[in-house]
């Protein structure tokens, strides 16, 4: 599991870049929706448009990293959502982990935990251990990657008491996946089968304690096990996307093939959508926008891309009369590993908001080499040249990726979209005689890229406006890129992923690659510790441009000033 004219910044040496924060200017970006957060990062893609792309400048330059130069909250399990403020002055963060929800402070070079809320788990043989033996975990796995046994890694990882083998699992059943960062900073999550509220007690405050979590369960008549476990690697059906429509709704996805809106502030339901074919699911989160009176919302099914609006009394409607449409793509077939399900695997991004700018909808698409695929969001224009070979008229344009890689081509990763750049990935592994355990996603993701090779491939296109057509700019082939999403820092023009050299497997960075170009103009060397694996989760940065992102080992900032320079790897 994205961006468009984004935000124009006023250039900067490569010394301000690298020590200090950057002063926007502002220019074309999707819209701040009036529900959720003023803030850069106020849910899991970032942005409502589900770009990926953020309008501040994190530092070039080649490093290593040192003992002091990384801050890390421990987590419970393996706790997705980070979000961070400026409040009054001070920099907020919140960080659920998994099963606690945490606030905390930057002081002085260190996070303070400010509040902390536990949560209970929901599992007989789940043992919740202090932050030094969660970190002693991470120096175990790392040992077992450097001695490349897997076997051991396998039963030690079995044997954990918080179920670190069953961490990705647990995530989906009873964890966050996709979050909103309210107006007034708090958190609403989907978790499993219901949704999460933790508010905080005064939100005048930045140093509020935090409110008592609110529990709602949705209706069983919502989810269908059969469907779900049929059509997908999941056993029973949940929530999957969650959102705000730009007119107050908030808006869920289940896995089965739902669309549902809730009262925001009571989470009683209002309508729900079923998906019409027979066999449709929905295996991604969805973007929203303040197209059709605040009511947008662009979301596709393993057949389908969808605009359907949401009414001011909460009601969906897919009818063209009121501005909804759907279109065909190509969907593929069902892979034996690296996809939940056949699809795409991209949540939907916009692309396209200034007056000259084509208004597009873009994502990969499920051949088993996959195209990258533009849809118009909007009218279609006149002068827009049906493709012979794509499923629908709505079809912008596609593409065939191009990445050496042989056979399957194919991403769980959303597409990565600045200005008319959009920048993709390759999530599936070569073929090998050893198979993938299909039901220990986190011991896949450890070693692939450490004792396998990774998933290798990355690309960037460009739309060109004149045509309707893209244009490749760049591929790396030597980049295997960990089951992250990447994202760009619009002043710094450089697109960032987390993963390996696809010829020196082992040794986990964090690489910066120029948008136009591909260079790389950034570079962290990790080493082989896995707190720097974010396997399943989305690599970000914080209001300083330090890398933060949670992994499964805790919340991670990262100060390149702390850090050694070395040689650029290439």
């Amino acid at each position: 599991m994205r961006f468009a004219g984004l935000i124009v910044f006023v250039m900067m040496t490569s010394l301000l870049l690298s020590c200090q924060q950057a002063q926007p200017v502002q220019s074309y970006g999707p819209a701040q929706n009036p529900f959720l957060a003023k803030s850069y990062n106020n849910q899991g893609h970032w942005n409502d448009a589900a770009t990926d792309a953020t309008d501040i400048a994190v530092p070039k330059g080649h490093f290593q990293v040192t003992n002091h130069s990384t801050q890390i909250v421990p987590n419970d399990g393996l706790g997705i959502p980070a979000y961070v403020a400026e409040i009054n002055g001070k920099y907020i963060y919140w960080f659920f982990a998994g099963t606690s929800m945490r606030k905390l402070e930057w002081v002085e070079g260190r996070f303070r935990e400010i509040d902390r809320i536990d949560i209970p788990a929901n599992w007989s043989d789940y043992q919740r251990i202090d932050p030094k033996k969660r970190l002693q975990q991470a120096k175990d796995i790392e040992g077992y990657l450097q001695q490349k046994d897997e076997a051991g890694l396998l039963a030690y990882l079995d044997e954990t008491p918080n179920r670190l083998l069953s961490a990705v699992n647990d995530q989906v059943a009873q964890g966050i996946l996709y979050s909103l960062f309210t107006k007034d900073y708090g958190l609403i999550g989907s978790n499993a089968r219901g949704l999460i509220r933790i508010d905080n007690a005064d939100i005048s405050d930045p140093f509020s304690p935090l409110s008592t979590p609110e529990f709602t369960r949705l209706p069983d008549a919502l989810f269908d096990n059969e469907k779900v476990s049929r059509l997908t690697i999941f056993p029973s059906d949940v929530v999957f996307g969650l959102g705000m429509s730009f007119n107050g709704y908030l808006v869920i996805n289940t896995l089965g093939g739902k669309i549902v809106t809730l009262d925001r502030d009571t989470f009683e339901l209002v309508d729900v959508y079923n998906a019409q074919a027979e066999d449709e699911i929905f295996s991604n989160g969805f973007s929203t926008s303040p197209e059709l009176n605040g009511g947008a919302i662009y979301v596709t099914s393993n057949r389908f891309m969808y605009r359907l609006t949401v009414s001011e009394s909460g009601k969906i409607s897919d009818a063209p009369t009121k501005g909804a449409w759907k279109a065909a793509y190509d969907y593929g077939r069902r892979l034996p590993l690296g996809k939940i399900a056949d699809g795409t695997g991209a949540t939907p991004t916009l692309m396209g908001f200034g007056p000259s700018e084509d208004e597009l909808v873009v994502i990969t698409d499920g051949a088993d080499r996959m195209r990258l695929v533009a849809f118009w969001r909007n009218e279609i224009p006149s002068d827009a040249i049906a493709i012979p070979t794509a499923k629908s008229p709505r079809i912008a344009g596609q593409i065939d990726v191009k990445m050496a890689k042989k056979g399957i081509l194919q991403s769980e990763q959303s597409v990565v979209v600045h200005g008319s750049k959009a920048f993709v990935v390759n999530g599936v592994p070569e073929p090998r005689a050893r198979s993938y355990p299909t039901r220990k996603a986190y011991f896949r993701g450890l070693v692939a890229g450490t004792t396998r090779k990774p998933p290798t491939g990355a690309a960037m296109y460009q739309w060109q406006s004149k045509t309707n057509k893209w244009q490749h700019r760049w591929t790396r082939d030597d980049i295997g890129v960990f089951a992250t999403v990447p994202f760009t820092s619009a002043p710094s023009e450089m697109v960032v992923v987390n993963g390996v050299y696809s010829e020196r497997a082992g040794e986990i960075y964090h690489l910066g690659f120029d948008l136009d170009s591909g260079e790389t103009v950034m570079s962290i060397a990790s080493g082989t510790n896995p707190i720097y694996n974010g396997t399943f989760t989305g690599v970000k940065c914080d209001l300083d441009g330090d890398i933060m992102y949670t992994t499964m080992f805790g919340l991670i900032k990262m100060d390149v000033t702390k850090m050694n320079k070395t040689e650029n790897p290439g």
